[in-house]
């Protein structure tokens, strides 16, 4: 069974993704972890990657059992070649390097592709931007988290401990909704709501709020 969730930053789909995957006893796949370990990979051999995703695609297409990725009492474990890189792959430097790994279409089609493989071995729960629209169409358990910009500024100031009120909150919100323009317009794996997915917007709606919305929406797969 696949439950896919997409939406935009802050609709809190990452937390509800950990939160439903808990609750099922299914595995939460952290697709965030396949592009740093792509990323870790070519840093590793081309010491940077602004130019060289190409290379680096070729890369694991050639060696396509570099990348291991599988879980351990629900817990996902990445190794790259034979060792577990699940820490240094957070690293904040190599965070600041993923954006050249995660807009190229290769590399997001290597991802893709292992997504797919952990669906056929577990039941999943996957979120994202394109998760239901392109990697998982035929999902019968589509979702697509919204809320106001305004919202979703709020919760990030609250993460970021900084005041949601003035100058400083409507530079936030204004850069969440540039945020949306960008993530909507983009060429390669653009944000979007499938057709078929659920929409459930988390404006006003508790985390627990959220996830029996989820829940009573389900339906198991044929």
């Amino acid at each position: 069974m696949i439950i896919t969730l997409d939406g935009p930053a802050g609709s809190g789909k990452s937390t509800i993704a950990r939160l439903l995957a808990k609750e099922l006893n299914f595995e939460y796949i952290d697709s965030g972890a396949l592009y740093r370990t792509l990323t870790l990979m070519g840093l590793r051999l081309f010491g940077a990657v602004e130019t060289k995703a190409d290379e680096v695609a070729q890369f694991f297409k050639q060696h396509p059992d570099t990348l291991e990725v599988r879980f351990e009492a629900h817990r996902q474990i990445v190794k790259l070649e034979g060792k577990e890189v699940t820490q240094e792959i957070r690293d904040p430097e190599l965070t600041k390097q993923i954006r050249h790994i995660s807009g190229h279409g290769p590399c997001r089609d290597l991802v893709n592709l292992e997504l797919k493989k952990l669906a056929r071995l577990y039941p999943v729960v996957v979120d994202g931007r394109d998760i239901g629209s392109v990697v998982f169409p035929e999902s019968k358990n589509k979702f697509y988290l919204d809320a106001s910009p305004r919202i979703r500024a709020q919760r990030r100031a609250l993460e970021q401990n900084t005041p949601t009120e003035g100058p400083a909150f409507e530079a936030l919100v204004k850069e969440i909704n540039d945020r949306d323009q960008s993530d909507q317009s983009r060429p390669i794996a653009p944000l979007v709501r499938a057709a078929d997915a659920h929409l459930i917007d988390t404006s006003g709606l508790s985390l627990e709020q959220v996830l029996g919305e989820i829940k009573k929406r389900l339906v198991s797969a044929p």
